[in-house]
């Protein structure tokens, strides 16, 4: 067997055996989905809100967290003007009721986020995105996990909101499955990202760690692995709902992803400790490792087929040199029918099988988010076929951008 058929049949069996563990967390814990944990109180809580040049939609971000159901002498808005260029700090300031702090040069993301925790009097702290929006009960369907002492976080259920084109639309599928999946890893306790957009934590546990990671391109992922590496949990309410405006064009889609993904592997690195360690329960024994395995196939699949088609083409270029240009003489000595059987053999068995459990759990997310999936049933297959493909290159561009030390940008 070519090394490079049994790359790609080792990228898929882990592919498939991931899923399958999915689908059977959801099939155990049914019921568990939908739990809700009401609160015995309501603790004060101090929401952030981190703005760099976000004029567009900081109003709406202030809007939505103002409309908050929750007693407003237990609410704190402070948003921090890191630096903007243009009228966010303005507009931030012309809402009553929110303090304002303004950073004289951009400081980053998570800079910023440390610079509300200190001046923050409330128990809980709540980090929100400029251009996020949330639903008006989200957060008394939160707190309710805190009664729980060793719970340091509380995730969301993160939407996009109002898809509109069809990389939206993609991005749209794209979250409702990961509502699913940051579920699933509730159960086994190991959300290893709280994610930008409400996640909910408390003040204490913060403080003891010192705050988010300055230098880190994903603060959120990077602070919810020290959180379970300082002995705490992270839970997740797939009831309470909070909305993202993702990008709109490939150009920002690439940019978002090319950062993501290097964070990921500079957390990764941070936290190797981590990996295969009993002492971090299901979050170092089969998570951090299945993701380390799962990006390493994806990233050595990624250069294998560039490295198949390179040579490929340059084979072909010094075939029709030495034949003086003549592409039916190059033509001949390829064995089209061979390569069929082995495409038929190998790689669409696997990628059906994949399909087919991808779709499967895509249906069932969108089932317990009660989301409609007919209207973008095309645009959903083409996410489950073309995605991955385009994602896979991604992560490739990530591990090259990390290994030539290219400057990392938020």
């Amino acid at each position: 067997m070519h090394w490079a058929t049994a790359i790609n049949y080792f990228a898929w069996y882990v592919f498939v055996f991931i899923s399958v563990v999915w689908i059977i967390l959801m099939i155990e814990n049914k019921k568990g989905f939908l739990e809700e944990r009401k609160p015995k109180r309501l603790p004060s809580a101090s929401v952030l809100i981190p703005a760099y040049n976000e004029e567009k939609t900081i109003g709406k971000t202030i809007r939505s967290v103002l409309g908050l159901n929750y007693p407003k002498n237990k609410l704190e808005i402070i948003v921090i003007n890191d630096g903007s260029k243009d009228k966010t700090g303005k507009i931030a300031e012309g809402f009553a009721g929110v303090k304002v702090l303004h950073n004289k040069k951009n400081r980053g993301k998570a800079c910023s986020l440390n610079r509300g925790l200190k001046i923050a009097k409330g128990e809980l702290i709540v980090c929100i995105d400029a251009d996020s929006l949330v639903e008006p009960d989200i957060l008394k369907k939160m707190v309710g996990y805190f009664k729980d002492p060793k719970i340091g976080a509380v995730t969301p259920a993160l939407k996009v909101w109002n898809p509109k084109n069809f990389l939206e639309k993609i991005q749209y599928a794209e979250y409702i499955l990961n509502i699913f999946l940051r579920k699933a890893l509730a159960f086994l306790d190991s959300i290893h990202v709280t994610p930008g957009v409400f996640s909910v934590y408390r003040k204490d546990v913060l403080e003891k760690a010192g705050g988010f990671d300055e230098s880190n391109l994903t603060e959120d992922m990077e602070i919810a692995l020290r959180i379970h590496e300082m002995g705490y949990k992270i839970e997740n309410n797939l009831d309470a709902v909070s909305y993202t405006i993702c990008p709109d064009r490939w150009k920002n889609l690439f940019k978002q992803r090319i950062r993501w993904y290097r964070g990921a592997l500079q957390n990764t690195i941070k936290y190797r400790h981590m990996l295969f360690n009993p002492k971090y329960g299901n979050l170092g024994l089969f998570l951090l490792p299945m993701n380390f395995i799962t990006v390493l196939a994806i990233i050595t699949v990624f250069f294998v087929f560039v490295w198949t088609y390179v040579t490929m083409f340059t084979d072909m270029i010094w075939k029709l040199y030495l034949v003086n240009w003549d592409i039916s003489t190059v033509f001949q000595g390829i064995n089209l029918m061979g390569m069929v059987d082995s495409f038929v053999s190998a790689s669409l068995i696997f990628s059906l099988v994949g399909i087919i459990l991808g779709a499967y759990m895509l249906y069932k997310s969108f089932q317990l988010n009660k989301e409609r999936v007919r209207s973008y049933k095309k645009t959903y297959l083409i996410y489950l076929i073309v995605i991955p493909l385009i994602y896979t290159a991604f992560w490739g561009l990530a591990l090259l951008a990390e290994v030539l030390r290219l400057k990392r940008k938020w």
